[in-house]
Formats: structure tokens, sequence, C-alpha cells
């Protein structure tokens, strides 16, 4: 992280805040497994939500978003698989959509 922020001051990119317990090492007892960008285009069934589905977005003809962001709820588990999954699933949609 030390690294990461110096860089992104070199290059004007912006400035990284670490927290104190972070920079110290003190991570014994935190959870650091579960920060995943997940909900922010959640999938549902009606328009309330973002995406339908098949990822599509509510209103939308032609916009798909695929990510973590469209699950409607997170887990403890890592995301990767469930992602991968369903990336491959809308591909498999889209392939057949556009015959």
């Amino acid at each position: 992280m030390r690294i990461f922020g110096l860089k992104l001051g070199q290059n004007g990119l912006g400035r990284l805040k670490v927290e104190a317990w972070f920079a110290k090492g003190n991570v014994k007892g935190r959870v650091l497994y579960g920060w995943h960008h997940m909900g922010a285009t959640r999938m549902a069934r009606t328009a309330r939500r973002v995406v339908d589905a098949n990822c599509r977005m509510f209103g939308l003809d032609n916009l798909y978003i695929a990510g973590s962001s469209v699950f409607p709820t997170s887990g403890c588990a890592n995301p990767t698989f469930t992602l991968l999954a369903m990336t491959i699933r809308l591909a498999d949609h889209l392939k057949a959509k556009d015959g």
C-alpha cells in the first residue's frame, strides 16, 4: 500500500489514505477477504432494481452489465467462480440472441 500510494502521488493521480491499523500491520482479527464491490447494479425480476436475469439493464435494449455488481447480495466466499459462471451465461445468451 505504501508503494502504491507513493506512485499515485508521484504520477499526480491522487492520494491514498491508509487506515492506521493497516499501516501498522495490525491486521489480526480484521476481516480483509470480504471487500468485493457488489450490489450497485442489482439483478431482479422487476425494474425496481437495475438489471434483469440476463444482465440487461431495464429500459435499454442493448446494455448488459457483466460484473459482480449485479449480485443481489454477497456472502463471505470469493465471488470469482460465480462471476465467471454468470459471464459465460451472459455470453451464451448474447450468442443465442444474435443468432
